[in-house]
């Protein structure tokens, strides 16, 4: 036998190393790793055949047997790890604890309610990676993993763009480090990777539709395209980013209010509604559309203070400011209210109530009143009510009424409602008995032909800083306003993540336990357990 056939399993090895790099390297030319693959099955093939029988001696010795025994256990013994790392994968099996303070190697149960929606939708989500950076998809690929160990049926794959340029221009990928998030038709981008953000891009995919947001116009409210502070650019921003389709409406020109609004938002008016206008708002009310109202102090507007308070709720005439004499008055200045009890029920606020030292910042505030006997029979809560650093003055109208020296006698201490909801059934019977004539006979006939009552939400905040462009700069604000949103629309699956303070703990040691530590550690565990293996020997020798 020539020990020149001793190269061939050599020869077998080396191209098969060389089948699986030019495999994973050149994806597009498998014919090349096909060919390194035959080549390594021939080569192993043929060596088989000719030295069969020095193979079969080699294996009849004593020795040999030995060492396929030991090698066969080897074999085993990796089988098994392997077998342990793949189920340790498997969400059955894959168990972690997170010991961090804020909990940030752990899921929201607002993102784990997203899972289990994406895993009953039986439709998985497309994630396409587009990375430069190696710290960037490394933090993506943390984030990401936290949804893959909870389940969540994903299909993620990484490009390079430089590497392959065309499928980042199919994509539209403008910026460097950005995930694509696709599902069915719709789409989400991502260019920050907090689980926060990954959870609303999720969100957005979700959605079948796109809603459509109006907000009023025609009586002095914030310009929605404007970039002062009073501005609303920035929140019509997000809420496009959103997936909402955001449209001003001047009721005054239409007449009407679309049959497309989803939603409708009066926010900072400074003049109140005419008579015209309150008729559709009630009637659009009573077809349980829901609608949000953020007027600021000093803003008298009784006509739309009429329709709020056929839901429950009212805006008063006074001023919410920091208590005088206060030090924070420097800092925040006098005319901003803050926000900081929470109802912990409600989903929009919940969030907000469970971390302790949250506040939302809204200058030029009122109060907000609370009816339980309204028209609409709804249920009117106050969702958050002000520090109790803050004073309310009182029989504020106008601007006229805070000029001069403003007597102690006017100021009252307290905790107020700054932002209220109110819900309740409206529609269908309730309707009915509630009007009267040929109103009520319209409706009864509607209900024979199968209508029901429905759901309406009302939102009243008193202060349109809360989304203001100088408002949603406190992302809290932002947060506050985006979850009174999806509650309104009834998408409280939808609601704001807020970030986790990955507040860093560290256990600080004094000089003298960091020594004992180190002595423990270098020369009492050694001899305890040179002890104690010394002992059990000398036991056995004497026995």
């Amino acid at each position: 036998m020539r020990s020149g056939l001793l190269l061939l399993p050599f020869i077998s090895v080396f191209t098969l190393i060389l089948a699986i790099a030019t495999g994973r390297t050149y994806k597009e030319i498998p014919l090349v790793s096909i060919v390194f693959y035959v080549v390594a099955g021939l080569s192993l093939s043929f060596w088989l055949w000719k030295d069969s029988v020095r193979l079969g001696g080699f294996f009849h010795r004593k020795g040999a047997r030995h060492g396929i025994s030991q090698g066969l256990s080897v074999v085993l013994a990796i089988l098994l790890a392997l077998g342990v790392g793949y189920l340790s994968k498997r969400e059955r099996f894959n168990k972690s604890i997170d010991v961090t303070r804020a909990g940030v190697n752990t899921l929201s149960d607002e993102s784990l309610k997203l899972i289990r929606q994406l895993n009953e939708s039986k439709e998985p989500v497309q994630v396409l990676g587009f990375f430069q950076s190696e710290e960037k998809k490394a933090e993506f690929r943390k984030t990401i993993a936290l949804y893959q160990m909870k389940g969540a049926p994903l299909s993620i794959e990484y490009v390079d763009p430089q590497t392959d340029p065309t499928r980042a221009m199919a994509e539209n990928i403008t910026l460097a480090d950005t995930v694509l998030l696709k599902r069915g038709r719709q789409e989400a981008r991502l260019t920050a990777f907090s689980e926060e953000k990954v959870t609303n891009a999720f969100v957005r995919v979700m959605k079948e539709k796109d809603k459509t947001i109006y907000f009023l116009s025609g009586h002095g409210e914030a310009d929605l395209d404007g970039q002062d502070e009073a501005g609303y650019q920035l929140a019509k921003k997000e809420l496009e980013s959103e997936r909402f389709v955001v449209k001003t409406l001047n009721l005054f020109e239409t007449g009407k209010i679309p049959e497309d609004a989803d939603l409708l938002i009066i926010a900072g008016p400074k003049y109140d509604i005419r008579a015209e206008e309150k008729v559709l708002l009630e009637a659009y009310l009573r077809e349980a559309r829901p609608l949000m109202v953020l007027v600021d102090a000093l803003v008298q507007v009784p006509l739309l203070n009429d329709v709020l308070a056929s839901t429950g709720m009212r805006l008063n005439d006074d001023l919410l400011v920091i208590q005088p004499g206060d030090p924070r008055i420097k800092l925040l200045g006098q005319n901003n209210a803050i926000v900081t009890e929470f109802d912990p029920m409600s989903t929009i606020t919940a969030d907000f109530a469970k971390r302790s030292g949250v506040a939302l910042l809204t200058p030029f505030s009122r109060s907000i009143g609370l009816v339980s006997d309204n028209p609409l029979k709804l249920k009117p809560l106050a969702l958050a009510k002000s520090s109790n650093i803050i004073v309310k003055i009182a029989g504020v109208k106008t601007v006229a009424d805070v000029k001069g020296e403003i007597g102690p006698d006017r100021f009252t201490s307290g905790i107020f409602d700054v932002f209220a909801v109110a819900n309740g059934q409206v529609g269908g019977d309730k309707l009915a008995s509630s009007d009267g004539g040929d109103q009520k006979t319209a409706d009864l006939k509607a209900d024979a032909a199968g209508k029901s009552a429905k759901e309406l939400r009302v939102f009243v905040g008193g202060s349109s800083h809360l989304a203001s462009n100088g408002g949603v700069q406190r992302q809290e604000n932002f947060d506050f306003f985006m979850n009174a949103i999806n509650y309104l629309l009834q998408d409280e699956d939808f609601i704001s993540i807020r970030a986790k303070d990955e507040t860093k703990s560290q256990l600080d040691l004094t000089s003298a336990t960091s020594q004992f530590l180190l002595l423990g550690m270098t020369w009492i565990y050694p001899f305890i357990f040179l002890g104690a293996g010394t002992f059990y020997w000398l036991r056995r020798r004497s026995a």
